[in-house]
């Protein structure tokens, strides 16, 4: 057992109250408080490990937990959205045009933004949070959420049960792999938005250019009519000279 640490606290409590404990730490991590997630799911497994909590309940208190703190998050990002985003403090770090463009990503990418979340400790309040601000649908992120969950949760408390002898390990190396899936999608919406920058200003210069072509026509046209006004008073005199030549 872990037993330093905010890891050792959870461990201590969850071994004392077993489902109201990991209920109690998923509820108060989903709500945006700095607690490790996966801790409270891996020591779940642990107790079902040493006898002391049922795998099939336990699972269903950690989805529900996590459920309730997610959907909690995104009920006060739908009710006081509007209060948030016109937060001076918000203003000073976010411009108007700054989260008209993040609510188009999320009217675009709402689906993926809110799956991806689930799995990226640190940023997932605060995306949660985004998606009720930009009124995503309740039903919509329900459903999202559950689905993200419902390929964790289980995991990781099969995993702290299965090998709930080694729990140290298990937990570091959980924490590795976040790491490291954190670092890979960080990467891709890196990769993401320069790519989405580069499609923005080809759009712009393309816009540009056929603003130019679009124009050009108009000149020409008034250059023929110039060019043809002014050619139009000598064809009478050419006539004359030739007919007075024609006298001569």
């Amino acid at each position: 057992m872990i037993a330093t640490g905010t890891d050792g606290f959870i461990f201590l409590l969850m071994l004392k109250l077993p489902y109201i404990g990991l209920f109690s730490v998923l509820l108060v991590a989903g709500l945006g408080v700095p607690l490790p997630e996966d801790i409270p799911l891996l020591a779940a497994g642990w107790l079902v490990h040493k006898g002391h909590a049922n795998l099939y309940a336990m699972i269903a208190v950690g989805m529900v937990g996590v459920l309730t703190g997610d959907m909690m998050l995104f009920s006060m990002g739908r009710k006081y959205g509007e209060h948030i985003t016109e937060h001076r403090l918000l203003r000073r770090v976010a411009s108007p045009a700054l989260l008209a463009r993040a609510e188009r990503l999320f009217a675009q990418h709402g689906a993926k933004i809110i799956f991806v979340a689930r799995f990226m400790p640190g940023l997932r309040s605060v995306l949660f949070l985004t998606a009720g601000i930009f009124r995503v649908r309740r039903l919509k992120f329900f459903l999202i959420d559950g689905s993200a969950a419902l390929a964790s949760v289980p995991l990781l408390i099969w995993l702290g049960a299965k090998f709930g002898a080694h729990i140290e390990r298990v937990a570091g190396d959980v924490r590795s792999a976040q790491l490291i899936a954190v670092g890979c999608l960080l990467t891709a919406l890196a990769l993401w938005g320069a790519w989405e920058y580069r499609q923005h200003r080809r759009r712009k210069r393309l816009a540009a250019q056929e603003e130019v072509v679009l124009l050009h026509p108009v000149g020409n046209s008034g250059d023929k009519t110039a060019r043809t006004a002014d050619a139009a008073p000598r064809q009478p005199e050419a006539v004359a000279g030739g007919s007075a030549r024609s006298g001569r």
